[in-house]
């Protein structure tokens, strides 16, 4: 775990404006606000002793065209399985809908209807936070999952969104011009908007390798990690294998 997010904090943020301008930056950049496209909820799940993932295979394979129609194609539902664990007790459930769409608390309602917690306990408090994609790889995936590691982070004193703003655009055209199988979301935890997650996608089993290769070993690596540091420090760091269900 450790490994991945050194190797993360190596890769996400490309270093910004230089030193004698980063106060005025900072002050400038305060202004700016994330432009939000999405809800991002999250729901945490354990299976019951009795049961087994067949039984949540069977539950969501039952349920899965009904859940289609009720949302309109407006809702993207994920299962997330913690990585490398054998014996899989906890799960996620992992939802992003419109800022505005009411088909959210629909298709929760749903769910419970249909007796999710006969197979697993779930806490259904559900908080919209609000998140942007950063990154969109568009090109076919040929795995039927996405590695996912999931970032809990919180600004540093007198940094914010906005801090990050030109180094995030500086990055999005570097990694383009990688062509790494990789996804970026960014999701700010309400109501403290000081404490975000950092969603980092994978599509393809060997990127690790992709990034030592083409970017880590690069010459920039160690300011970049240096940048990331000063804005921001990341609490806890999960691996996840995500199925997307819609």
């Amino acid at each position: 775990m450790h490994k991945f997010l050194n190797l993360f904090l190596i890769t996400v943020i490309l270093v910004s404006c230089g030193n004698n301008n980063v106060k005025d930056n900072i002050k400038l950049s305060s202004l700016i606000e994330p432009e939000f496209s999405f809800n991002h909820s999250i729901i945490e799940c354990k299976l019951l002793g009795e049961s087994s993932l067949i039984d949540l295979e069977f539950f969501f394979s039952k349920n899965i065209a009904k859940y289609k129609t009720i949302t309109a194609n407006k809702i993207k539902l994920f299962i997330l399985f913690p990585e490398n664990n054998i014996n899989v007790n906890n799960f996620i459930i992992n939802i992003i809908s419109s800022i505005d769409d009411e088909s959210l608390q629909t298709l929760i309602e749903e769910i419970k209807n249909d007796s999710i917690n006969n197979i697993a306990e779930c806490e259904f408090i559900v908080a919209k936070n609000k998140g942007l994609t950063v990154i969109n790889y568009q090109n076919k995936n040929e795995l039927d999952y996405s590695l996912i590691e999931i970032l809990s982070c919180k600004y540093n004193q007198g940094y914010n969104y906005g801090t990050f703003q030109i180094t995030i655009n500086r990055f999005i055209n570097h990694i383009k011009k990688l062509q790494i199988p990789f996804s970026l979301r960014y999701v700010q935890k309400f109501p403290n908007n000081t404490n975000f997650l950092w969603i980092n996608s994978f599509h393809d089993e060997s990127y690790e390798k992709m990034l030592i290769d083409s970017w880590v070993n690069s010459g920039d690596a160690s300011e970049i990690k240096d940048e990331f540091i000063e804005n921001a420090t990341c609490i806890e760091s999960s691996s996840y294998k995500s199925y997307q269900l819609l």
